[in-house]
């Protein structure tokens, strides 16, 4: 029967080859019988600690919303009058966003939606004049951006037999401007507005109820206490032989 040195500090792996070389073949096979256990399960846990850290940043929705200032009373008899209000608001993922040169986010690009009341009419992006058609460079409706800084919305909305209500005045939200009396693609109609943006804050989500399970170490922990764990066990063994 042999006695190994007694260790006081948990070794790393080449301080261990260090030792372990140095020692009878007796003390050696003894020591990999020990450690060799030990670095593997650490070795496990490090690699599932970097899997977890190494996960990429995941994309999130932004929300903005817009304001439609009325500033002419061209359309007045149609009940648009100097002074009206108009509210939406947008989403989108920003995950298609790089933050060089010029970029948009749309419904298939960006998978953004709206909601904008007009006259006590609700629109969405489904409203849009060229909502789906796939001859455009650029999918609409349309959030543009230019090196990462906000342009704004381009959103036109033609009424006809095919799209109610038939009745309701068409509009356009272009960036900063806001027209009205538009019939086609190359004709937008009147400007009699402006438009501001406002981006709304990401609020937190609320922390999950206790489920009472207690919490999980971190590898690094887990690997310790498996060192001493074990060497803990060896010691008694050690001493139960000696008796």
């Amino acid at each position: 029967m042999f006695l190994l040195p007694k260790i006081i500090v948990i070794m790393s792996k080449h301080q261990y080859i260090n030792i372990s070389s140095a020692l009878p073949a007796t003390q050696r096979t003894a020591l990999n019988v020990i450690f060799k256990p030990i670095w593997a399960a650490i070795a496990g846990f490090t690699t599932l600690s970097f899997m977890a850290v190494s996960q990429p940043a995941q994309a999130f929705n932004v929300t903005y919303s817009f304001t439609v200032q009325i500033n002419s009373d061209d359309y007045k008899t149609q009940g648009l009058s100097q002074g009206t209000v108009e509210q939406g608001y947008l989403t989108y993922d920003d995950a298609v966003l790089t933050g060089i040169g010029n970029e948009y986010v749309a419904p298939l690009n960006g998978n953004l939606t709206l909601k904008f009341n007009f006259l006590n009419n609700n629109y969405t992006e489904k409203d849009d004049l060229n909502y789906g058609n796939q001859s455009f460079i650029t999918d609409y409706p349309a959030f543009l951006f230019t090196d990462g800084e906000l342009v704004g919305l381009d959103f036109f909305v033609v009424p006809s037999k095919f799209q109610p209500p038939q009745n309701a005045l068409s509009f356009r939200v272009f960036n900063d401007s806001f027209f009205v009396g538009g019939t086609d693609n190359f004709n937008s109609g009147d400007k009699v507005g402006t438009v501001t943006y406002s981006n709304m804050p990401v609020l937190p989500e609320p922390s999950p109820p206790s489920t009472g399970i207690a919490a999980v170490p971190e590898p690094s922990e887990v690997g310790g206490t498996i060192v001493a764990s074990l060497l803990g066990l060896w010691a008694m063994r050690k001493v139960k032989q000696k008796r």
